[in-house]
């Protein structure tokens, strides 16, 4: 039987193998090439990181030559000088590095050099670069810069999401925030994008700078470029002395919310491309190009696949909008959020007018859960809003509601929709739709007019004939 030295011999050699595996699996593990050579120049020793970059196997390389593996290779060089060279480029017929070489010394001899490519990849060098040189330059923006962009109205808090399609769209949007990637809000008119888009800037690494937000159906479309980009003195007639910045210039080192994007002319949307491949933009009459920091978030409430289809929307740029897209599901798909949302419309709009006096009584509150709310979380607020300041009473009634969303004293058991007189009839479907109308439209009464086909003034001329405030 083995004494006890031998038995702890064994222990001691098993523990020293032990040690040498796990050395091993830490090194293979590293992303740095690794390779070590004796002071003579043979390889003894290669990682799997350095296999990899190389393509060679170690049983090949360990024992060899080190010039006979690494073409144009220092490593030999440093043995004979033990002068260490930090971060030096090592240029190969078939790559460039860059690579790091220094000499081990035990009791005051050289024993051998450390090979280490630190970088195996030069474009990987030239993005890392960049990404430093956008966050030095992020950071001495947002030191002058409150903590919070005061372009910003509204945070993840307002975001009622008690209903599982809302709830998975508002998860959605708050994982995106913190990275760069564009997202693109989808959903009918009123559901409340543009509160998301201030919802994920302001949870953004970006919520300390702007926030501009380019309405895109709101622009003619021979400006549209000179607002997104900008124009310098003298572009065209009438361009301002010194030029003007456009809004991705206003955006750097912030947010763009591109609302209603469907509607951006085909020119704007080649240059938007643009802007998100290369980071750059062009003003107008300019010819050199001006880098930009800006995070897009885009929204619209058409089907983009089918413009795409039409020959209306970029196929390229849908694409490239299409990152991290969120769909908002209109109320009627969300009506567990209601109680939520008219509390908290409730509580804004009491503070907004400083009228703390008026109550909801439950059956307004249970016609506001079974109503369609076409207009969505804009008709609601609306209806709200003009609630508290046009019913004189302190209760307000489900009357007094249904009265505000069908126009004046309209009820859904209108008499003139019962009645045999055209005459009647015709003025309570026309109150109906205005009323509609006005509701979708936040009781803007241009955008009203238009959705109802008629022009402003006709639109004026029955307000007044049907008393509607």
């Amino acid at each position: 039987m083995p004494d006890s030295n031998q038995q702890l011999q064994a222990a001691d050699a098993l523990e020293m193998r032990a040690r040498l595996d796990l050395f091993e699996s830490i090194l293979d593990a590293s992303a740095d090439g690794l390779m070590f050579i004796d002071r003579d120049g043979f390889i003894t020793y290669v990682n799997q990181s350095f296999e990899k970059i190389h393509g060679v196997k170690a049983a090949d390389a360990i024992g060899r030559h080190v010039t006979e593996v690494i073409e144009n290779t220092r490593m030999d060089v440093v043995a004979r000088t033990g002068l260490p060279e930090e971060s030096e480029f090592q240029v190969e017929t078939a790559r460039r590095y860059i690579v790091s070489r220094i000499p081990v010394f035990r009791d005051g001899q050289m024993i051998g050099v450390l090979g280490k490519i630190v970088f195996p990849d030069l474009d990987k060098v030239r993005d890392l670069a960049h990404k430093v040189e956008r966050l030095e330059g992020r950071l001495k923006y947002y030191q002058t810069r409150p903590r919070h962009s005061p372009e910003t109205n509204y945070t993840a808090e307002d975001i009622v999401a008690v209903a599982p399609k809302s709830a998975a769209a508002k998860a959605t949007a708050v994982r995106a925030a913190p990275t760069d990637s564009t997202v693109l809000l989808l959903g009918e008119s009123g559901v409340g994008k543009e509160v998301y888009a201030h919802a994920i800037h302001a949870l953004s690494l970006r919520a300390r700078g702007p926030f501009v937000r380019v309405n895109c159906s709101a622009i003619v479309e021979s400006l549209f470029e000179s607002e997104l980009f900008g124009y310098s003195e003298g572009a065209f007639t009438g361009a301002k002395k010194g030029g003007n910045q456009g809004k991705f210039e206003l955006a750097n080192f912030g947010t763009i919310f591109l609302d209603e994007i469907a509607d951006m002319p085909l020119p704007a949307q080649a240059k938007l491309l643009r802007v998100l491949q290369e980071q750059e933009i062009e003003k107008l009459g300019e010819g050199r190009q001006i880098k930009v920091d800006v995070r897009i978030i885009a929204a619209t409430n058409q089907d983009l696949e089918k413009l795409v289809e039409q020959g209306r929307f970029r196929k390229d740029l849908f694409f490239r909008i299409n990152v991290i897209p969120i769909t908002i599901p209109p109320i009627r798909d969300r009506r567990e959020d209601i109680p939520g949302l008219v509390g908290m419309f409730w509580e804004q709009l009491t503070k907004k007018h400083g009228i703390y006096y008026k109550i909801l009584r439950d059956d307004a509150m249970e016609l506001m859960q079974n109503h369609a709310w076409p207009g969505n979380v804009r008709e609601m607020r609306n209806i709200i809003e003009r609630a508290l300041i046009v019913i004189r009473e302190d209760t307000i009634t489900a009357e007094h509601l249904r009265m505000l969303i069908l126009g004046g004293a309209v009820s859904e058991n209108d008499p003139g929709l019962e009645s045999c007189n055209l005459g009647e009839m015709v003025a309570a479907i026309e109150r109906r739709s205005i009323a509609t109308a006005l509701a979708r439209s936040n009781n803007n009464r241009a955008t009203a007019a238009k959705l109802l086909g008629i022009s402003r003034p006709l639109l004026y001329k029955k307000l007044r004939i049907y008393g509607i405030e």
